[in-house]
């Protein structure tokens, strides 16, 4: 493959578009779980039909009936050293998931239709896993069980009085900010939870206690692949084990969600635009239209890579780069990096870039019924399909 402007000249909108549009829709192991299953047979039969080697990669959870299955394509040698293009499939509970994360799911199936028509190409992974979002089925279970014998919530999972819901807001934003103090999300619940103390009703402070026995021991770095990046840490630790050789991965979730108004984006508590690499991004008016990429200390080559194809002329994609410490660093001060499914490459000592569109600081969608298909950006889409087929087949990555 020598002419890649010929290459990033196939990515097709239209073809895009189509993918979220046929994988929206709620996936989740308990409410919908054979429209889960039919996700991963979607992404399955698409890779197939490009010509791709294809297999699923059963797995089993703790405490829960069901077979769960990431997607995994590959062209080139599968013993030679790989990148990874990951991605998950499952959405919460209550949302649709055109950007969480049918639009990453979108990038994926689309670099690998382009490359799979090219000769020569190095080898490359692309893996859609499942499993990404929150606690493990079993563990889920539990808390809605608890929620509903303490009469808190309603058969389909609904606060039963605005005082509760009013609380379990206000709890959720202190975690959050606990969060991004570096609490473990175990210390995170516990200090919440006693901040709002005097206000907590006796079932509301049972329920709470509940969810964080299922939190209690667990740190930032143990969590991973414990309350949430299930089906990812699967993938790793079996690559890990059959020693299959990784290059370096890029993460795509929430990929997909942009906005032209002034004062549309905020940043995380603590970050600013002066500790960025940033690519025509607006920070005076803090104009959310850019993709925000995120390295470890490992992964800073695949990161300006990345950028330096977002600037060619040929793709012109506005970002921002952060360049983040090594791993305990990161599960020390930074927790919340650890958001997606490039957590278990990065704990693996495998360099990850994780691209996404800052989620709740831009987005006031993200996990609701309101992430849909019409509200995605699919130019920007497009842009950052092109760049990640790019930095896929970089040649200075690929040596």
């Amino acid at each position: 493959m020598t002419d890649l402007s010929r290459v990033l000249a196939k990515v097709d909108t239209e073809r895009l578009y189509q993918h979220v549009l046929r994988l929206e829709g709620v996936k989740h192991p308990i409410d919908t779980p054979d429209r889960l299953r039919q996700a991963a047979d979607y992404v399955h039969a698409e890779l197939a039909g490009y010509g791709l080697l294809v297999r699923f990669q059963e797995f089993r959870v703790e405490g829960w009936d069901d077979t769960f299955r990431n997607v995994e394509g590959w062209i080139g040698d599968p013993g030679a050293p790989a990148a990874v293009l990951i991605n998950h499939h499952d959405t919460v509970y209550n949302t649709p998931g055109a950007n969480d994360n049918a639009a990453g799911v979108a990038v994926m199936l689309e670099a690998a239709r382009v490359l799979g028509q090219e000769e020569g190409v190095p080898a490359v992974r692309f893996v859609s896993a499942t499993l990404e979002e929150g606690i493990s089925p079993a563990a889920r279970a539990r808390v809605r069980e608890s929620a509903r014998r303490l009469g808190l919530t309603d058969e389909r999972q609904r606060y039963t009085s605005y005082r509760v819901s009013r609380l379990m807001k206000q709890h959720a934003e202190l975690v959050a900010a606990a969060d991004m103090a570096g609490l473990s999300e175990a210390d995170a619940m516990a200090q919440a939870t006693r901040q709002l103390a005097d206000q907590l009703p006796a079932p509301l402070l049972a329920h709470l206690e509940d969810i964080q026995a299922i939190y209690a021991g667990l740190t930032s770095a143990s969590a991973i692949g414990i309350t949430g990046k299930i089906g990812s840490t699967a993938w790793v630790d079996e690559a890990l084990r059959l020693g299959k050789k990784i290059q370096f991965c890029i993460c795509l979730d929430e990929i997909g969600t942009t906005s032209h108004q002034e004062h549309s984006q905020r940043l995380p508590e603590g970050v600013s635009y002066s500790m960025m690499q940033t690519f025509k991004v607006d920070a005076e008016r803090e104009i959310g239209n850019w993709a925000f990429l995120l390295a470890d200390a490992n992964s800073g080559p695949i990161a300006q890579t990345f950028c330096a194809h977002c600037r060619d002329e040929a793709i012109d994609l506005p970002h921002a780069f952060f360049q983040m410490p090594g791993f305990q660093q990161i599960a020390e001060r930074f927790p919340q990096a650890f958001g997606s499914d490039h957590a278990p490459f990065w704990r693996a000592g495998i360099a990850a870039l994780f691209a996404f569109d800052t989620a709740n600081w831009r987005n006031p969608f993200g996990h609701s019924g309101a992430d849909t298909v019409d509200r995605l950006d699919f130019d920007h889409i497009t842009k950052l399909c092109k760049a990640t087929i790019a930095t896929a087949v970089d040649p200075g990555l690929r040596g």
